[in-house]
């Protein structure tokens, strides 16, 4: 159960690099972490925070014990080709999607542009990406033409945001208000096939009031 006095919002990374500065077992890290972590709504991770093993097995140890707690995963795919070692415009290797996966499965709410939904989901349709994982997430889909194509609980929207400059900030405005109005989200995340009963304007506002 999150703590009302307690940020709503944690950034795994950075959360992680200072307890690594004295703790270098995941174990440790992880016992370290979850204190302040269980007293939060959402947990913001990314792609990136797979590639070192110390740090991923930290994050899934983390998140098996999060998620009891009332903790919400917010994945930002958030691709770098660079931090896997691979050449900038690369593609998600089999290796990277196999790490990837069970990490999308515990997701609440992602975000991803169309380029890396087509690489990581194999779809660039958010109902079909809603659809196809078993926590039945909230789906962001962010363009670079600043349009934006979302679906929540299977309710779908296509706004266009000229005001939508940095697509990380965002995102975490957006996870922001779902910690302040979780009822947006509904039941998603609940359980496979659940639909969500957010309010669709009051959803559509809140995209926009995260893009200004």
């Amino acid at each position: 159960m999150s703590d009302p006095t307690f940020p709503a919002v944690i950034d795994f990374s950075a959360v992680f690099n200072e307890a690594y500065a004295s703790h270098k077992t995941p174990a440790g890290l992880v016992e370290t972490l979850m204190p302040n972590v269980s007293k939060t709504s959402w947990l913001i991770i990314t792609s990136n925070s797979l590639v070192g093993a110390i740090e991923s097995t930290t994050l899934t140890m983390l998140i098996e014990r999060a998620i009891p707690h009332g903790v919400s995963i917010a994945l930002d795919v958030a691709w770098q080709p660079s931090s896997w070692g691979l050449e900038p415009g690369s593609k998600p290797t089999a290796e990277v999607l196999r790490r990837f996966h069970p990490l999308a499965q515990e997701a609440s709410l992602i975000r991803c542009t169309r380029e890396e939904a087509d690489e990581f989901f194999s779809a660039h349709d958010p109902l079909a990406i809603h659809c196809s994982l078993a926590q039945r997430p909230g789906v962001v889909i962010t363009g670079i033409d600043e349009s934006v194509r979302w679906c929540m609980g299977g309710k779908m929207g296509t706004m266009d945001m000229q005001t939508l400059d940095e697509q990380g900030c965002f995102f975490s405005a957006l996870i922001k208000t779902f910690a302040e109005k979780p009822e947006l989200l509904g039941n998603a995340g609940e359980g496979p096939g659940i639909n969500a009963v957010g309010d669709l304007d009051e959803l559509t506002d809140a995209m926009l009031s995260a893009s200004r």
